[in-house]
């Protein structure tokens, strides 16, 4: 809409059904095709082969029936001339043109219509896609100039067409149509033409080319022929249109009576205002402008009333009343108007209709928008806006138009044929003003739910704080609304939160040996992001600098990386989007990845058995000095011995510095709720393989597949003394021993809630190292799981390759507990565990054991190596 124009719809006319009852009274023609017979009653004369009646959608139609191309009709006797009224349903199935049209003989001098008639005739399709009234020269045809709009008949599919015509005792004509769209008919103007005054038939003639797509679908149906109503019924108010500061166009359900129409006196507009001149048009003899003494101001409401307009039969209207709204559409600027619900997964519906829709929000308090031509995007489909006026404060429902019928009454519904389909699990949505400046942008994603149960549907996403042009995960939540969301109001988790805590550096990915991604903790200001402060030790000469993403900034360097080096980056002059800058300090260490090897990397910490519904997670362990990249490496299980399932957990290339964890996951949200310590800055969610209760296998693979570490995992590995393993993890003792020695794996502790996601596990020991025999840490430990010494590590060496081992735990009494090793091939050195369980899986009680190592090898030699261990309990 453009310089202040608008329209505002009152309401649409119908029928009269007095007049439709006296229509039928008098009819000459009246066919429905209800019988499935058109050859009698009346009978239709012509090419009678080329047309049959069918079954359409439960409606008897006439249709043609010609397979090829050709010029033919049917015609059944008429003689009405004057007060007549031609009234016909019409629906071409196919683009029209030149070559493909339907001439409807309103009058005809002869029943064959194609032998140089004279007459009148309705053509609907030809060149300029519009219906248009002719007469018929000896069959040459001249225009009443008495049409449609161009276009209208603008379909490749369906055009489907209710026509009227009227022609008065003194050959006025007016032509009327209905597309269906508003259920009454559209005056298209009148004219004047008394060449004819005298008819033999009404007619149906086809213009058909070779095109395929015309073949069979000419569609006829509701021919009503007779002498035109008597009106008894004054003319209605149909529209109001602001065409400018100065002028209003009303528009009237019928043509009206010149005089009365262009009494300014018969029009009251409020407030304070009035008409100076009303002017019927003339070309639609029911649409008259009139000029205002005093210019609207923009974004008011007027009523207008009319009282006193005639139509052509003398009746007049009273107290015909609407609205008008006057705008001059404010120009939007990011931030103005904002992407504030989106419901992605309308099922299972909870309350609201079946339905995707987004809601957007005019945040200001003195600017109104028109939306006509704005556009919305989820990065592929582009859906294009009607105009829609949103004022300060207002909400709008964009929806697919098939759906915009089921949110009629929840507040103003923007009807978008192209509306894209969002993804459950997330999308990346684009709202721009005359598909150019881009107004907000919301990149949502299945986590901003924070409700495990509200993420799989009938619920919306709700924008938390409208104020602020921050949109990250922070700033929204699933709706609190019990129908599952409140489309055109305010959000059910409305609130004001001033962000007052500045950004953080959270990651930097080395996209290649001269390019880096650093990523902040929330939505940055793209303008500081590009003029901000990198500095880099050691030096590394920056080239570029640009914004890559809401939240992230790419570099570019003019030399490259050496590979293994570490490198430090400072941070500073950079401010999230509503202003509060970086703090001092923050830096992150990166370097170009070297290639992983097995043993670089490990599986620290397996949680297999979530609580509730909850989510997998599997830890790994950099305990090489390399700098690794987690690109394409990939989790997998296994089966009957067989590798599966391999699911890449990244492509990314997220950084594992030497002596750092990561955790994967499907759900951040879950683990962190479950676990308040967890370090989530070392959180990658991705999707995992199926991760089996009780038994399993963790595969770890890098880029090529092969296997970096394998963990077989099971309820017997963890703390035999607990009640239940649900929501606790297992936890490796020493990333340095191998995931096949089953005492390197324990229970976590109570003591940080079963879990240590992201940082060193609980029960955590290092292996003992010296020059003796056998090594002993702690000499002293208390098996409750508590977190404190609940395992004894102890440690073993030899001086050669070779030997076999066996170690066993004896009581003071000289009674064997538990056995640890039992003629197991021994390393130069190792370690076991022990978590004070003794073979019949009891706790040992308190007190003083003994150790007792005993290795051999091949040519005969032993060596013997005993300590002294103390099991404590916590004294009640």
């Amino acid at each position: 809409m453009t310089d202040g124009m608008f329209t505002t719809w009152l309401r649409a006319t119908a029928l009269a059904l007095s007049a439709s009852a006296a229509l039928l009274a008098c009819a000459q023609v009246n066919e429905g095709f209800a019988d499935g017979d058109f050859t009698t009653t009346p009978a239709w004369s012509g090419n009678t082969t080329l047309f049959t009646v069918v079954d359409d959608a439960g409606n008897q139609r006439l249709r043609t029936n010609s397979p090829t191309a050709a010029n033919y009709h049917l015609s059944t006797p008429s003689t009405l001339v004057n007060d007549a009224q031609w009234e016909f349903f019409l629906d071409l199935r196919f683009a029209t043109s030149g070559a493909n049209y339907v001439d409807v003989y309103l009058m005809s001098s002869a029943a064959d219509l194609a032998s140089g008639v004279n007459g009148y005739f309705v053509r609907m399709g030809g060149t300029a896609d519009r219906i248009e009234i002719f007469r018929s020269d000896a069959g040459a045809a001249t225009s009443l100039a008495l049409q449609s709009p161009d276009g209208v008949v603008n379909s490749s599919s369906s055009n489907p067409f209710r026509i009227r015509v009227r022609r008065s005792a003194a050959a006025a004509w007016t032509l009327e149509f209905d597309d269906g769209a508003t259920g009454s008919f559209v005056p298209a103007g009148s004219a004047t033409d008394a060449t004819y005054n005298s008819a033999s038939h009404f007619g149906l003639r086809v213009e058909q080319s070779s095109a395929a797509s015309a073949v069979n679908n000419h569609f006829f149906d509701d021919v009503l022929v007779g002498a035109i109503p008597v009106d008894n019924t004054a003319p209605e108010l149909a529209s109001l249109t602001a065409t400018s500061a100065t002028t209003i166009d009303v528009l009237f359900s019928e043509p009206v009576e010149q005089t009365t129409a262009e009494d300014e006196n018969n029009y009251d507009i409020i407030p304070f205002n009035s008409a100076t001149t009303a002017l019927r048009d003339g070309g639609n003899l029911a649409l008259v402008h009139l000029t205002l003494t005093t210019p609207m101001m923009s974004g008011n409401t007027y009523n207008v009333t009319v009282n006193g307009v005639e139509d052509e039969a003398g009746n007049a209207c009273v107290n015909e009343s609407g609205d008008v709204l006057y705008f001059v559409p404010d120009v939007a600027v990011p931030g103005d108007v904002i992407i504030n619900e989106i419901m992605a997964d309308p099922a299972p519906v909870v309350g609201l209709p079946d339905a995707e829709f987004i809601e957007v929000y005019n945040t200001t308090t003195n600017k109104t928008f028109d939306l006509l031509g704005w556009t919305i995007s989820d990065g592929g489909t582009t859906g294009t806006l009607p105009s829609v006026v949103l004022p300060p404060g207002g909400h709008a429902i964009l929806t697919d138009d098939a759906n915009a019928g089921l949110f009629s009454g929840f507040g103003t519904v923007a009807s978008i044929g192209s509306f894209p389909s969002l993804n459950n699990d997330g999308d990346p949505l684009e709202l721009r003003s005359n598909a150019v400046l881009l107004i907000d942008a919301v990149s949502y994603a299945l986590d901003w739910y924070h409700d495990d149960v509200k993420d799989d549907g009938g619920w919306t996403l709700e924008r938390i704080d409208p104020t602020t042009p921050c949109s990250s995960s922070a700033n929204w939540t699933a709706s609190q609304a019990a129908q599952g969301g409140t489309p055109a109001a305010q959000n059910s988790v409305f609130a004001i939160v001033p962000d007052l805590v500045p950004p953080t550096l959270t990651s930097i990915l080395v996209i290649s040996d001269t390019q880096l991604q650093l990523v902040f903790s929330e939505t940055m200001n793209i303008a500081s992001l590009a003029s901000g402060n990198y500095v880099i030790d050691p030096t590394l000469p920056i080239d570029l600098v640009f914004p890559s993403g809401p939240n992230a900034v790419t570099i570019e360097l003019t030399q490259a990386m050496v590979v293994g080096q570490s490198y430090t980056i400072t941070v500073s002059g950079v401010s999230d989007c509503v202003g509060n800058m970086i703090a001092g300090g923050n830096t992150a260490t990166f370097a170009q990845p070297e290639p992983v090897l097995p043993g670089d990397v490990v599986i620290n910490e397996v949680l297999y058995d979530p609580l509730g519904g909850g989510s997998d997670f599997v830890e790994l362990y950099n305990r090489s000095n390399k700098v690794l990249s987690l690109a394409n490496w990939k989790l997998a299980n296994e089966s009957n011995g067989i590798i599966g399932n391999a699911t890449p957990i990244t492509t990314s290339s997220i950084l594992l510095l030497p002596g750092q964890y990561v955790l994967i996951t499907e759900s951040s949200s879950n683990v962190a709720a479950n676990y308040p310590l967890s370090h989530t800055d070392r959180f990658v969610q991705a999707d995992m393989p199926s991760y089996n209760n009780g038994e399993g296998v963790v595969v770890l693979q890098d880029p090529t597949g092969d296997t970096l570490d394998r963990f077989a995992y099971s309820d017997d590995l963890h703390f035999e003394l607990l009640n239940s393993t649900d929501g606790v993890s297992l936890e490796r003792v020493s990333p340095h021993r191998p995931a096949t020695d089953a005492t390197n794996w324990h229970s976590a502790a109570e003591a940080v809630g079963y879990a240590t996601p992201g940082y060193e596990n609980s029960q955590y020991t290092a292996t003992p190292t010296g020059s003796d025999d056998l090594l002993i840490d702690p000499a002293i430990f208390s098996p409750d799981n508590d977190g404190y010494q609940d395992l004894i590590t102890i440690g073993y060496a030899v001086d050669q390759p070779g030997f076999t081992g066996t170690m066993s735990v004896f009581d003071v009494a000289g009674r064997e507990v538990v056995k640890l090793l039992e003629n197991e091939l021994l390393g130069t050195k190792g370690a076991v565990s022990w978590n004070g369980i003794m073979e019949g899986g009891e706790l040992a009680r308190m007190g003083a054991y003994v150790v007792v190592f005993e290795a051999f090898d091949l040519q005969g030699e032993v060596k013997r190596s005993r300590a002294t261990i103390v099991l404590a309990h916590k004294l009640n």
